[in-house]
């Protein structure tokens, strides 16, 4: 593997009308309207129990993959799974797929603090990809391509024993733009290969520990 988010208030005057007809025929049905009342008071009531405006909903700006002329734009956020908080088989491989995700949201923005919350403090292999991350978007420049998938992840965890995940990681090719849009470097081909990620579990949920390559 490289290193590397109305209403229309109906006619006053009409409405005051047919309250006026209907409160006549009900046979004082209700109290009838005092006729000191001033029209702009009468206004001001029949306003008031209007419906309020349905508010306008604002659509998510779309998310635009990065290109020789810029860096990505709008990539969302990656979510933590409620399963992934849970000390079970099912909560530590979806942890692991959450790490990726992170990472490769590090890829796509330069942004490696979320990646940083997720990675115990002494993972070496973590600390690695992060500052390659950073250098690769340093002095203006960012990363097209590099996308991660995680199509396998089979977890193991057993009582006594340390717990860690089998992973199937594709990365796309790599290329670092600089800021006039020229290749800083040559890419960096695409890669399919097995990691064993370990992880740790703790009063703040799971945390990755370390990552190796399986050959």
């Amino acid at each position: 593997m490289t290193t590397h988010v109305i209403s229309k208030h109906a006619s006053l005057g009409g409405v005051a009308l047919v309250a006026t007809a209907a409160l006549m025929l009900a046979g004082c049905a209700g109290p009838a309207p005092d006729p000191a009342a001033s029209p702009e008071s009468t206004q001001s009531a029949a306003a008031s129990a209007s419906p309020s405006p349905t508010p306008t909903l604002t659509a998510a700006p779309a998310y635009k993959p990065a290109s020789a002329s810029g860096p990505a734009q709008n990539v969302p956020v990656p979510v933590l799974p409620a399963v992934a908080k849970t000390k079970t088989k099912e909560g530590l491989e979806a942890f692991t797929k959450y790490w990726y995700q992170l990472l490769d949201y590090g890829y796509q923005t330069g942004d490696t603090r979320p990646l940083a919350g997720a990675s115990a403090p002494g993972c070496r292999f973590c600390a690695g990809l992060r500052e390659g991350i950073e250098e690769a978007w340093g002095e203006g420049r960012w990363v097209v391509g590099g996308k991660i998938e995680t199509p396998a992840i089979t977890a193991r965890l057993a009582p006594g024993q340390d717990a860690y995940s089998v992973v199937q990681v594709i990365q796309q090719d790599v290329e670092i733009r600089r800021p006039d849009g020229t290749l800083y470097q040559d890419p960096t081909p695409s890669t399919n290969s097995g990691s064993r990620a370990s992880a740790t579990f703790g009063p703040d949920g799971w945390a990755m520990d370390e990552i190796g390559f399986i050959g």
